[in-house]
This record gives structure tokens, sequence and C-alpha cells, in this order.
């Protein structure tokens, strides 16, 4: 199977959004990394604040997620399924420690 990781498919000085959109309309499967880990770091981190204290801005996260069910509920499109994993911080000694909000 062919993969589309945007850490290595996306190229420095060319459009983010464009280089993801392209990726995704070329994809079957969206697999996004939902990862929360201490001090409210990570993709849901930084999403928990967005509009806090009146500061807002562009989150690239969600602009991918949302991207990603548009273009999967679009009638004739390579991507079908969006199938999000959840990660938190990694344990002392290996593994996964829980989650904040458990």
């Amino acid at each position: 199977a062919k993969v589309f990781l945007d850490k290595g498919c996306l190229q420095d000085g060319q459009s983010w959004l464009g280089g993801l959109v392209t990726g995704l309309m070329a994809s079957m499967v969206f697999v996004p990394i939902l990862s929360w880990t201490e001090h409210d770091q990570g993709s849901l981190g930084g999403l928990s604040k967005l509009g806090a204290g009146g500061f807002d801005r562009v989150d690239n996260f969600l602009l991918q997620l949302l991207v990603s069910m548009v273009l999967r509920d679009e009638a004739g499109a390579a991507l079908q399924a969006v199938l999000p994993v959840l990660v938190g911080p990694a344990a002392e000694g290996g593994g996964f420690a829980t989650f904040p909000f458990s």
C-alpha cells in the first residue's frame, strides 16, 4: 500500500494546504493520530486551547480532520474512511500512560 505521511511528503516552500488536499484526495483511508500529553500538548491539547483567553488561530490538525471528512463524503472520492487512533503519553518503563481525561 502506498502511504502519504504529511511529515514526509509535504515539501518546504510549497502550499501546506494544497499538499494536504492532494494527498488526501489520492488516499483511500486517512488515519489521524489524536494525541494528548501532559500540559495539554499534542493534537487534542492544541484543540482544547482554541478560543482560550480571546486568542484564536487556525489549527492545522482540525483543518486536516475537516478536509478529510468533506472529501470522504464526496461522491466518487478515493477517500472512503477516516480512522482516528488515540494515543497518550509514554509511561515510564514503556507502554502508554492513562489519558488526562480518564
